[in-house]
């Protein structure tokens, strides 16, 4: 007979009597890893004992590992069934509704057994964890916070809270909210990475180990980075590159933390790199398309191509080419828009009087939200509309048949190349007619979007060589603007202060050639200043950087001030330390000119091909003062030197553009938006006459 037949007979007849040797060595079996065994050996000792509640537990437990959860949950609650005392059995009765994607029956098992040992950190972590699976993140920030407090070597449950802050922040977009993130995560990195403290969990081989690390990093970069730490989150990218150089993520954040520091030159490499390992990758070639638009090195014919070269990656083969929708030129009709900024944004400035103003008995208006993180605007934006989607979540190809189902007849983005753009839905072709429009000012190079609205200042006719899309050119205007109610009535700096020409656009417009032109103006005016202002300006990476550009150009930093982030009501004020506002290129502003006319400041611009650049100049025509338009940059100077030599051409202007504003389409939402409903109708009707 083979010794371990005879060893099991022996113990066997042993376990008749005592079953707490074989218990123990059950456990022992258990704890080398020999789990068939041990399990063999409880089956043996249960039919001996089957109302033993430690043995119990202890079969329960290998069922778990075994991936046997429902058989280990009956188990183990058969044993509480017997000795409610114990905190492990309630701990692995969680572990094993865990395994069973019942995260609300593992929370309270997990809650007992911390009634039972209150400070039992693997409790703590794993009731933190179905929290998190439960959407209440306050409460796993709680537990995993305590689990902190009573372990702060432990980098899981440090790594952990960080994510969950994390997970919070994506939903409340709450700067303190990442930065409390970014704070766990510091913790966590600054320790070993272990293992969860979580019973039945493996330790991590090396491999898995670093493979966390680094996600950790990613993850800690990206809060600092919403934090607006754009420079310490740039080290953290590039830490995670020089371990994955192909990272994707880093590749994609890297850049755009680059752009926000104004390094849009150095943003390239980064996004190009993304590019090779994701050829369709859109967010990476939006940001190059979008990035071509701030560069002084780069010709409009030369942006163009690029445009229309990437723009072609986002050809599908799924694109639709026949519709279901009536052939009816004077129906309602369904007007689908698509975007990912209804929320507090500057395109909502623009676009939520028109939403307001809609013509609801001649149009049926669907929303498609694809807003990553909603506030209270989106709450207010929500009730003008009783078509709302939400997209953010969906999976790519199931939005297009979201717009075909509703029988979309023209589908509208608001967005463009900018941010969680959604161009992909339009590469689709899901609607019939597909229109560009608002968030950004330029062609989108998509050939599946059939118009892109503008007007006659914004895209010349000799713009349309730069267009896909058929340019549908407005009467007036392609948007009108809604000052803020409380916004200050325009006032002049005291008498005595020197002339302060003032720029409050993205710093990353301010490049070479824009500094180099305002050093030529500031050389001439001997006493006067340059005010910069710019959200961007909080950083000290993007102030020390800003300054080395500007002492680059020849301007002295003591006729400077560079100033930071406040409230948008707040940047107001801003202008009533300023005489003249010098607006950047290829580039120029938008909201930014906007705000500056209607605090009476004059913007100096200088005429661009390119719709990006010709923002400011459509402005200045409709409200009656073209002068400020310059065609060359020895002309932009010019403008500027001597409208600052002549003061009191610059408190006219303070008296008056606001009135000219007032008086101008710029301010007409009902006629804008009548223009506009009656731009889709015709753009509907042409598409009522082509062949089907």
């Amino acid at each position: 007979m083979p010794a371990d037949s005879i060893w099991n007979r022996i113990w066997h007849r042993a376990t008749k009597s005592d079953p707490h040797a074989a218990i123990e060595r059950a456990h022992d079996l258990a704890e080398s890893g020999h789990n068939t065994q041990a399990q063999t050996l409880c089956d043996t000792i249960l039919k001996q004992h089957p109302a033993h509640p430690r043995l119990l537990h202890l079969s329960g437990v290998l069922m778990l590992r075994a991936g046997r959860a429902t058989d280990a949950a009956a188990v183990i609650a058969r044993a509480i069934a017997i000795d409610d005392s114990s905190h492990l059995y309630h701990f692995n009765l969680g572990n094993a509704w865990a395994a069973l994607n019942r995260p609300d029956a593992a929370a309270r098992a997990y809650g007992i057994a911390l009634q039972r040992m209150p400070d039992f950190l693997p409790a703590l972590f794993n009731l933190g964890k179905a929290f998190i699976e439960l959407n209440q993140l306050d409460g796993a920030i709680e537990c995993l916070g305590h689990a902190c407090v009573i372990a702060p070597g432990n980098a899981a449950a440090q790594t952990e809270l960080g994510m969950t802050w994390y997970r919070k922040a994506a939903s409340t977009h709450l700067r303190s909210d990442y930065a409390q993130a970014a704070a766990a995560f510091s913790a966590a990195l600054a320790l070993d990475l272990p293992a969860p403290p979580a019973a039945e969990i493996q330790i991590d081989t090396d491999t898995e180990a670093a493979h966390k690390r680094l996600n950790t990093l990613l993850l800690y970069a990206d809060a600092l980075g919403n934090c607006k730490r754009h420079g310490e989150a740039l080290v953290k990218f590039r830490e995670v590159l020089a371990a994955s150089p192909d990272d994707l993520d880093a590749l994609i954040k890297t850049g755009n933390c680059l752009t926000w520091l104004g390094r849009g030159k150095d943003a390239l490499p980064y996004i190009r790199r993304a590019v090779e390992r994701a050829p369709e990758q859109l967010a990476a070639l939006s940001m190059i398309v979008s990035n071509a638009d701030y560069l002084d090195d780069i010709d409009a014919s030369a942006n163009t191509a690029k445009r229309f070269e990437l723009a072609a990656r986002l050809a599908t083969p799924a694109r639709q080419t026949r519709w279901r929708n009536l052939r009816a030129p004077s129906r309602k009709l369904r007007i689908g828009y698509v975007s990912p900024d209804l929320c507090t944004h500057v395109a909502m400035y623009l676009f939520e009087n028109v939403l307001k103003l809609h013509d609801r008995e001649h149009f049926e208006w669907f929303i498609y939200d694809a807003t990553v993180v909603r506030d209270e605007k989106s709450v207010e934006l929500r009730k003008l509309n009783e078509h709302w989607r939400e997209i953010d979540a969906v999976p790519l190809m199931q939005v297009p048949q979201m717009v075909m189902d509703d029988q979309i007849d023209l589908l509208v983005d608001l967005a463009g190349h900018t941010s969680n753009n959604r161009l992909m839905v339009f590469a689709h072709k899901p609607a019939p007619v597909q229109v560009s429009w608002l968030g950004y000012p330029g062609s989108t190079g998509l050939t599946e979007i059939d118009y892109l609205i503008s007007d006659a200042w914004t895209s010349p006719p000799q713009f349309d060589r730069h267009a896909s899309e058929t340019v549908w050119r407005l009467p007036h205007t392609r948007f009108c603007y809604q000052p803020p109610l409380q916004a200050s009535a325009p006032a002049l700096p005291a008498a005595s202060k020197s002339i302060t020409f003032v720029s409050c656009n993205n710093i990353i417009k301010l490049n070479g050639q824009v500094l180099a032109l305002w050093s030529r103006i500031l050389e001439t005016l001997p006493d006067s200043r340059l005010l910069i202002k710019s959200v961007t300006l909080d950083d000290p990476l993007a102030r020390r950087l800003l300054s080395d550009d500007l002492a680059a150009a020849g301007i002295a930093l003591q006729r400077t001030e560079l100033r930071g982030a406040s409230v948008y009501l707040d940047t107001f004020s801003t202008y009533h330390d300023a005489h003249i506002a010098l607006d950047p290129f290829p580039f120029c502003g938008g909201l930014t000119s906007l705000d500056a006319l209607w605090m009476g400041v004059p913007v100096v611009t200088l005429e661009q091909e390119l719709m990006a650049g010709r923002q400011t100049l459509a402005f200045l025509h409709n409200i009656g003062h073209p002068e400020l338009i310059a065609q060359t940059p020895d002309d932009y100077v010019r403008i500027a030197v001597e409208l600052a030599q002549n003061r009191a051409r610059v408190a006219a202007y303070r008296a008056g553009l606001r009135d000219a504003m007032r008086a101008s389409p710029l301010l007409d939402f009902p006629a804008f938006t009548r223009n506009l409903e009656d731009a889709y109708r015709q753009m509907w009707q042409r598409w009522c006459t082509q062949p089907a």
